[in-house]
């Protein structure tokens, strides 16, 4: 059965809301989460401030948004290297790993709002719990990404595929953090090394254990 067809308001509605939240993420990048005015997101934007409290209750919201929309983006990044490599288990997840930090070094601005959200969240118990879900969703997309990729293996992991995902995905979030202080702390290469190891470890060990 066909869906009925969106009205042209409820399009533009939805539009406009994608511009505003277009717009908070460049000002957040520019000016912080907390340099950052609604009024210098509606101007951003096109738009008024009344526009923005008809999507969004405040700028906590707003940001949100913005950081649903960037989960979204880095997910379906995700899913296109997915696509795109079709070597061994160790190299496909070292691409993994190789991109999220050539993207950090391009453009690290999210990493850095995101913590000052963060602290801002911190004893807002509401909003620590609406940020923690976010990141919940990455790593579970992250999780079954990894479970896939060693089902296609015939791999029987050393632990379980979300566990991994976890580890692996927070490692890059420290690696990424610690390159916004010291650029030259360690070579970028350093975290494909190490997830390209661990499945290459995990293989071998497979490979004794059916060769015993």
């Amino acid at each position: 059965m066909a869906h009925p067809r969106r009205s042209r308001r409820a399009e533009r509605t939805e539009e406009t809301r994608q511009e505003l939240v277009a717009a908070a993420t460049r000002v957040f990048a520019r000016d912080g989460f907390h340099g950052a005015s609604l009024d210098q997101i509606a101007r951003e934007a096109g738009y008024s401030t009344g526009a923005i409290y008809g999507h969004f209750a405040g700028k906590d919201e707003l940001f949100l948004a913005a950081f649903d929309a960037y989960a979204i983006t880095r997910v379906g990044e995700l899913t296109e290297i997915d696509a795109a490599e079709s070597g061994p288990l160790p190299q496909r997840a070292r691409a993994f790993a190789d991109h999220w930090m050539e993207r950090q070094a391009a453009d690290p601005s999210f990493m850095v709002i995101a913590l000052e959200f963060l602290v801002h969240a911190w004893r807002r118990p509401e909003l620590r719990r609406a940020i923690a879900d976010r990141h919940a969703a990455v790593r579970l997309a992250l999780g079954r990404f990894v479970e896939q990729a060693a089902r296609e293996s015939d791999l029987e992991l050393p632990m379980p595929a979300q566990d991994i995902a976890t580890a692996l995905r927070e490692m890059g979030v420290g690696l990424a953090l610690v390159k916004l202080t010291d650029e030259d702390a360690f070579p970028d290469r350093l975290f494909g090394d190490f997830v390209e190891q661990f499945f290459e470890l995990a293989i071998e060990s497979r490979d004794r254990d059916e060769a015993a």
